[in-house]
C-alpha cells in the first residue's frame, strides 16, 4: 500500500494540468520472458519487434486472424525481458489469445502483479523527476532503466511519463514528491490519452476494429515491411487498397447520459440524425465538458455535429488530435 491514497479528483486538460501523479490501476504490466520472446512477438504483433531498441517504447496492435484488434499495447525492453502495458479490463482475454501458440516456443507471458504503475504529468513534470533519477528519458531516448525502475517518456498531448517500479520505490517517489504534486487516479491519464489520440480498447470493444481505424498507423504501430503475423494479410491489404473508411476521433461536448464504451453516436446530416460511430471511451472534465473517443467515418469536417444515440440533449464537436489523421 502506497503511503498516499490516490483518490479521484476533477479531470483537467493537459495545458491546465498542474504537476500530477496518477495511479494507473486501470492498466496492467505483462512480462514476456524467454529466449524466443522477440521472435514470438514478431509473429503476433503489428510492430517490427526485432527493430525495437532498449531505449525505445512503441505502440503495437495484437490482432485476430481477420485483422481485428484484440488490443493495443505499449511495448518496451525491461532488463532481460520484454514488457507491455495494456488495459486491465481486457488483459485476461488478450493474454489468452497471445498465449495460443506459445506452447511451441521458449517463452512465458505473465502478468506482473508486483509492478506499480504511476503516471506523471503536468507543469514541471520533468523537473520533479530530475532529483529522483540520474538521467531522464526524452525524445531521443524515451526509455531509461535505473535499478528496479523503468521510466517512459511520452510527447503527447504534452510531455508526460510512466514509471514502472516496485512498491518500495514507488513509495519513496511518492514521499519525495508529496509536497509538490497533486495526486489523482487512472481517469486523469485516460483523459490525456483521449486528448493525445491513443486508442483505448476495452473488453466491450475488443475485436471490432482493424488497426488503421484506430489511427495506429499514424502512431507508427504497424510495420508493412516485416514478415507475417496474425492478421497481417488483412491489415496490409487494407492499406495497399486504401480501403479503410474509419478513423479515431476526439470529441468534446455535453450529455446528461453516462457514456460507456461500445455506446453508439448519431451524426447530423441535413435535418436528420443518423446512427454513426462507436464510443471507445469517455470522461467528464472539471468544467463539465465531456470528452469522447470514438471511431467514425473518415474525413469528417470539424464542423460536423454529433450526439449520443437517442439523446436529443447531447451534442459534440470534433477536436483536433495532436497528429494529422
Amino acid at each position: 500500500m502506497l503511503s498516499i491514497p490516490f483518490l479521484p479528483q476533477p479531470l483537467l486538460a493537459s495545458k491546465t494540468l498542474p504537476l500530477t501523479v496518477m495511479s494507473l490501476e486501470q492498466w496492467v504490466v505483462i512480462n514476456v520472458i524467454g529466449d524466443d520472446r522477440i521472435n514470438y512477438l514478431q509473429s503476433q504483433l503489428t510492430l517490427d519487434v526485432a527493430s525495437l531498441h532498449p531505449n525505445q517504447h512503441r505502440y503495437a496492435a495484437h490482432c485476430s486472424p481477420d485483422g481485428k484488434t484484440w488490443s493495443n499495447l505499449c511495448l518496451f525492453h525491461r532488463g532481460s525481458q520484454l514488457t507491455y502495458i495494456v488495459r486491465r479490463s481486457l488483459y485476461d482475454q488478450q493474454l489468452n489469445e497471445l498465449k495460443k501458440y506459445a506452447i511451441f516456443s521458449k517463452i512465458m507471458l505473465v502478468a506482473d502483479d508486483q509492478a506499480i504503475l504511476l503516471g506523471i504529468a503536468g507543469i514541471q513534470a520533468k523537473k520533479a523527476l530530475d532529483s529522483f533519477f540520474y538521467t531522464l528519458p526524452d525524445i531521443l531516448s524515451p526509455v531509461i532503466q535505473q535499478d528496479s525502475s523503468t521510466l517512459l517518456w511520452f510527447k503527447r498531448p504534452e510531455e508526460r511519463f510512466i514509471l514502472v517500479t516496485t512498491i518500495e520505490k514507488a513509495d519513496m517517489f511518492v514521499k519525495h514528491i508529496k509536497n509538490k504534486a497533486y495526486f489523482n487516479n487512472s481517469p486523469q491519464w485516460l483523459a490525456l490519452d483521449i486528448e493525445a489520440g491513443i486508442p483505448i480498447i476495452e473488453s466491450s470493444t475488443t475485436g471490432k476494429f482493424i488497426p488503421q481505424a484506430l489511427n495506429l498507423h499514424e502512431l507508427d504501430a504497424i510495420s508493412f515491411k516485416k514478415g507475417c503475423y496474425i492478421g497481417q494479410e488483412v491489415v496490409a491489404r487494407t492499406t495497399f487498397r486504401n480501403s479503410n473508411q474509419r478513423a479515431l476521433y476526439w470529441l468534446a461536448g455535453i450529455s446528461d447520459k453516462i457514456l460507456e464504451p461500445n455506446d453508439k453516436l448519431e451524426i447530423k446530416i441535413g435535418n436528420h440524425w443518423r446512427r454513426s460511430g462507436i464510443i471507445l471511451s469517455a470522461c467528464r472534465l472539471k468544467n463539465n465538458i465531456i470528452w469522447v473517443q470514438a471511431v467514425l467515418n473518415k474525413n469528417l469536417k470539424n464542423s460536423t455535429l454529433l450526439r449520443a444515440y437517442n439523446d436529443e440533449n447531447s451534442h459534440f464537436k470534433i477536436n483536433q488530435i495532436s497528429y494529422k489523421i
